[in-house]
C-alpha cells in the first residue's frame, strides 16, 4: 500500500474522542517514518478559566498519533498497546490548533519505542515518548 492510501485509510477510521479534540491527520510517511496530526481544541477541555488545556488531552494529542503511526507501519494488523508513557509538559497549551509530529524510534517485532512532539505555533509544548506491546488486531 502506498503512503497516500495509508494516509486515506487513517482519516476514513478516526475514532470519536479525536473529532471531540478536532483531530485531523495532516501526513503520514513510511520512510522516514513520520506522522502529523493536527488538533483544533475549544475551552471545554481546559481549566485554569478555559486558559489551560489539561494534562490528560495533551497525553492524548502525544499518544493517539504514536499509536496510529504505529498500526499504519505495522498493515493495520497490529494494535500497539501502551506500556509506557512518559509525558513531559514544556509549555502550557491553550485553546486553539497545536500540532503533533510522532517518529519511530524503534519497531521490533513484540515491542515499539515512539515519540511525539506537540506544537502551539511553532513552540514545543510537550513531548512524550511511549513502549508499546505490538498485539496482532483482534477484528470483532
Amino acid at each position: 500500500m502506498s503512503d497516500k492510501q495509508i494516509l486515506k485509510l487513517l482519516r476514513s477510521k478516526k475514532p470519536h474522542f479525536l473529532e471531540l479534540l478536532g483531530g485531523e491527520i495532516k501526513s503520514f510517511q513510511s520512510t522516514p517514518p513520520e506522522l502529523k496530526m493536527e488538533f483544533k481544541v475549544v475551552k471545554d477541555f481546559c481549566h485554569t478559566g478555559g486558559k489551560i488545556i489539561h494534562g490528560g488531552f495533551v497525553t492524548v494529542m502525544l499518544d493517539s498519533p504514536m499509536a496510529h503511526l504505529a498500526m499504519a507501519l505495522l498493515d493495520f494488523k497490529i494494535n500497539p498497546m501502551t506500556l509506557d508513557i512518559n509525558i513531559s509538559f514544556i509549555e502550557p497549551s491553550h485553546p486553539g490548533k497545536l500540532e503533533s509530529v510522532s517518529k519511530v524510534v524503534k519497531l521490533g517485532k513484540s515491542t515499539g519505542f515512539l515519540s511525539s512532539n506537540l506544537y502551539q505555533e511553532g513552540s514545543l509544548v510537550a513531548t512524550a515518548t511511549s513502549t508499546v506491546k505490538l498485539v496482532p488486531m483482534v477484528r470483532i
